[in-house]
This record gives C-alpha cells, structure tokens and sequence, in this order.
C-alpha cells in the first residue's frame, strides 16, 4: 500500500471515529417534541401535582394533562424526574393508539413516585386525558 493509499486510509478512519464521538453529544442535546410541564397545586389533602404535555397519535400532537391526587409536595428536582419520566414515555410511545399511551403514562407516573420518591400512589390516584380520552 503506497503512502498516499495509508494516508487516506487513516483520514477516512479518523472521520469516522470523530464523527461517531461528535452524533452522540448533538443527539444528546436536541430537544424533545414532547416536552412536560408539572406544578404543585393546592396544599393538604387537596394538593394535586399538574403536569401538561403532548402525546403523538397519527403524528398529530395532543394536549395532554396528567393530575396526581396526593398530599406529598414535590420539590423542584422531583418535578424535573416526574417531567423527564412522562416526556421518555411520549417520546418513545409515538403513534401507538392514545389508550395506550395515557396508560403508560399512568404507569410511569406509580413508577416514578415508587422508584425515585419512595411514596406508593396508586394508579387510581393518577388521572391522564388526551383530549377526551381519560383513564
């Protein structure tokens, strides 16, 4: 192989290599299409935590609202984990039927309180519409 065949071998190689190290970065920092917003709401037994996002059903983006009826405030960190927890959920449930998607919604919603908070709320306890689609 001559020097100048090596040369362009090692260059085609190290593009590679770099352009594997730089997609991860960009992929990692590009923005959902899904993003959530939750607040706390109220105090005592009447505190619920609001969260507001969108699902994609036929890639049309819904308006999505999910309420936990429980007593436990959640601080700003929790609602951060609570947020990131639904938009993983749209994001990777895109164009299933909308039952399923609110469900698990739901679902993500027990889990992340369980798992992250410590605090068991039952899913009867969590209600997430899509429009006029509620479970």
């Amino acid at each position: 192989m001559s020097k100048l065949a090596r040369m362009a071998a090692v260059t085609a190689v190290a593009a590679v290599l770099t352009g594997g190290a730089i997609a991860p970065s960009a992929s990692a920092t590009s923005a959902t299409s899904h993003p959530y917003s939750c607040s706390n709401q109220g105090g005592g037994p009447n505190h619920t935590v609001n969260c507001s996002g969108l699902i994609t059903v036929n890639n049309v983006l819904n308006g999505t609202t999910v309420n936990v009826h429980d007593v436990n405030v959640l601080n700003n960190a929790q609602l951060n984990t609570l947020q990131n927890a639904l938009v993983n959920v749209s994001d990777n449930d895109v164009n299933l039927p909308v039952t399923v998607q609110i469900g698990n919604l739901q679902t993500a919603v027990v889990s992340t309180y369980l798992k992250n908070f410590g605090i068991t709320v039952l899913p009867a306890k969590v209600s997430v519409c899509a429009g006029s689609v509620c479970v």
